[in-house]
């Protein structure tokens, strides 16, 4: 069992290989214990820490997430609240036009939880930077123990994009809370999404009890095996054994059965249920990709010939289904999705999985949602009301325990909540939840268990955290308080699923879109070999610049006017002449610190204005010095050189005899596309440091 291959839920599209090779529970457990282990693992967040373990202890005593008497599926008692990012002071609003857009769900909620109904924008809104406890501060509410839903409501709406309100503010805020979050490409889509919620709740939409699992069983690829047939064939068994569920029909799709075009029909289709649940690997990309944005997160289907019979080569979309396929005649008004696949939810600019150095690498030009999730939801005949999904990777790890028992209690009580409860989204999810708060508590103690010289079993450890981190990055895309609009066990629901009409408004892109990237050189495509299969015709590029949403620039929070101001300068502006003397010396050691961290950056910008990635092969590892940055001995094989302003030198790869090496060629640029990646980040940090810098310098 020791020796037993670890195996993650995704495959790199770009390159036709799994987006994380498996590993040993040993070589895991190295990579997550790191130099120095310690708690800051978990979570960087002591508070956050301690509040998980709060829930841990307090799971035995009864509900957790609202005071004792709040009925929990009851707006008028749980309350509902939406939360906006707030614009820098002084400035227009850039959501003012998606709140607009979603007055009807706005006003539905506010008739339904009355006095409990919240809406936080402007400066109430998000700030950024802002953690949770700072943000529960600020509105009045407690940053501990069971949710007072007179200080701050239980079920809350976050409105914005990952960049503007991060996935880890969602994560934290959702231990206490039911949260969901929407970000949409387009104004017109959340009024197409506010008119989908309404209509279900209205009595618009009546939807048969029809449930599907959705389990492809690709060729040579454990992961899908067994999500097919630990997670998917007895979640489907269990559900249909309970009682509540004998007006439900529950089918499962798998292995052969579970293609691209039997998924389309199941996601607006002639087949589309009441709720679609898939396993499944989730297609990532390279930043350099072009489809990254467009096609992360997207379900890898049956088509797909795995790992051996198709090779490593760029997967086509043709074994995928995103965003783009989801057709403007598809009918899905009402469905809830559940996706268990690697960023089936959303992507974060920076990776979570552990590296040998300790820092985290940049995986994306900015943190996204699906195309897939939002086209589900913004559709324009009318949307899911919720989509389920996973912020970066899942793990085939997650649903078995230590010794490879199924774990299926966290999954199968949430979808029991959802189907045959009726209860709304977010609090289904709270089993989640609990899940992550009782393992995050397990797993502190490992930390320090660790630090004191008794380490953990490495099997039972890698268990922990990959359940962690799985049960922790699962969210709602949507109203967490939506549920499934069912037809009464006693009525036939319609034959047609409804619709409604598209939304009439102007359509300008939303505020937190991604703007469009200048114009930047390409890199070489791979040519093929003699006798390869042509790849897919697209072309690999340079990742953009690191995107900078309007009106939200890096730095801290925004500017509140002169009452506000927390600089040095307001601090001693009135203290006499003693705190003024003070105040000068400690501004020329401030000068002083300035010129010499100028100096520092200077440096570091001209280092980083030239990027090389050179790529070795070499017969025998153990003959290279690789950890001293010794490669004597080793074969340089390729060459990338690229200045700041992109302009770009290719030494390409051959392969004896002719013709180009594609396989290494695909690790070159790969290796390029995290350079690039990493050195905006880091031109990021420092452009934020200088800026923080100057402003206490000025005072402010």
């Amino acid at each position: 069992m020791p020796d037993e291959l670890l195996y993650f839920n995704g495959v790199n599209a770009s390159r036709g290989a799994y987006g994380r090779e498996p590993m040993t529970a040993a070589e895991l457990a190295a990579l997550i214990r790191g130099p120095a282990p310690r708690g800051e693992q978990v979570d960087p967040d002591p508070e956050q820490r301690r509040l998980l373990k709060q829930r841990a202890q307090q799971l035995e005593t009864g509900a957790f997430e609202v005071k004792e008497g709040v009925q929990q599926d009851d707006l008028s008692q749980t309350g509902w609240a939406v939360v906006f990012p707030a614009p820098p002071a002084g400035t227009p609003d850039p959501y003012a036009a998606v709140r607009e857009a979603l007055a009807p769900l706005l006003d539905l909620r506010r008739r339904q939880a009355g006095p409990l109904y919240r809406e936080c924008f402007g400066p109430a809104g998000y700030r950024p930077g802002e953690s949770r406890g700072d943000f529960l501060k600020r509105q009045g509410a407690a940053t501990s123990g069971p949710v007072d839903p007179e200080r701050f409501p239980y079920y809350v709406l976050l409105v914005g994009s990952p960049e503007e309100i991060p996935f880890r503010f969602q994560y934290q805020l959702d231990v206490q809370y039911a949260v969901g979050r929407l970000h949409l490409e387009h104004v017109r889509a959340y009024g197409q999404y506010a008119a989908s919620v309404v209509a279900a709740e209205s009595g618009e939409v009546a939807l048969a009890r029809r449930a599907v699992f959705f389990a492809p069983a690709n060729p040579d690829d454990p992961a899908t095996r067994r999500s097919a047939s630990e997670l998917v064939a007895p979640l489907a068994a269990s559900l249909q054994a309970e009682k509540r569920a004998s007006t439900w029909q529950i089918a499962r799709v798998a292995g052969e059965q579970a293609t691209k075009a039997r998924l389309a029909a199941l996601l607006g289709g002639a087949e589309t249920p009441a709720l679609l649940f898939t396993a499944s690997h989730g297609a990532e990309f390279d930043p350099s990709d072009p489809r990254q944005v467009a096609h992360q997160g997207a379900l890898i289907c049956q088509d797909w010939p795995g790992p051996r019979g198709w090779g490593r080569r760029p997967l086509p979309a043709d074994f995928y289904l995103a965003g783009d396929d989801i057709g403007a005649d598809a009918r899905i008004l009402g469905t809830v999705a559940f996706h268990f696949a690697c960023f089936g939810a959303g992507t974060p600019r920076l990776d979570d999985f552990p590296h040998e150095r300790g820092a985290q690498a940049a995986i994306a030009p900015h943190a996204f949602v699906s195309r897939l999730a939002q086209r589900l939801l913004g559709h324009p005949r009318g949307g899911a009301l919720a989509v389920i999904g996973h912020v970066e990777r899942a793990w085939t790890y997650s649903f078995s325990d230590s010794y490879g028992a199924r774990q299926l209690e966290t999954f199968d009580s949430a979808l029991r909540r959802i189907m045959l409860a009726g209860a709304p989204v977010g609090w289904a999810l709270e089993f989640f939840n609990n899940r992550y708060a009782e393992l995050a508590t397990g797993l502190t103690e490992d930390f320090e268990n660790i630090r004191f010289g008794t380490p953990p079993d490495d099997y039972i450890f890698t268990a922990r955290w990959t359940e962690h981190n799985d049960a922790r990055s699962y969210v709602v895309l949507g109203d967490p308080a939506v549920r499934l609009p069912l037809a009464p066990a006693d009525v036939e629901p319609p034959a047609a699923r409804a619709t409604i009409p598209e939304v009439a408004m102007p359509d300008p892109p939303t505020a937190g879109a991604a703007q469009p990237a200048p114009e930047r050189p390409d890199l070489p495509a791979s040519p093929a070999s003699p006798g390869d299969t042509p790849a897919p015709a697209y072309t690999l590029t340079t990742p953009g610049p690191v995107v900078i949403y309007a009106g939200y620039p890096p730095g801290g929070l925004p500017a509140q006017g002169s009452a506000g101001s927390y600089g040095l300068g307001d601090l001693f502006r009135s203290g006499g002449e003693a705190v003024n003397e003070t105040f000068q010396k400690l501004n020329e050691t401030l000068r002083g610190f300035a010129e010499k961290l100028s100096q520092t950056l200077q440096t570091t910008l001209e280092d980083a204005a030239h990027l090389e990635v050179e790529t070795y092969v070499a017969s025998d590892l153990a003959a290279i010095a690789y950890r001293q940055g010794d490669f004597s001995g080793a074969e340089l094989r390729a060459v990338t050189r690229m200045s700041l302003d992109g302009d770009t030198q290719v030494l390409v790869p051959q392969r004896d005899g002719g013709g180009v090496d594609t396989e290494l060629w695909a690790v070159h640029t790969s290796m390029v596309a995290q350079a690039q990646a990493n050195r905006a980040e880091m031109i990021k940090a420092i452009a934020e440091a200088a800026s923080g810098l100057f402003a206490a310098m000025q005072g402010k």
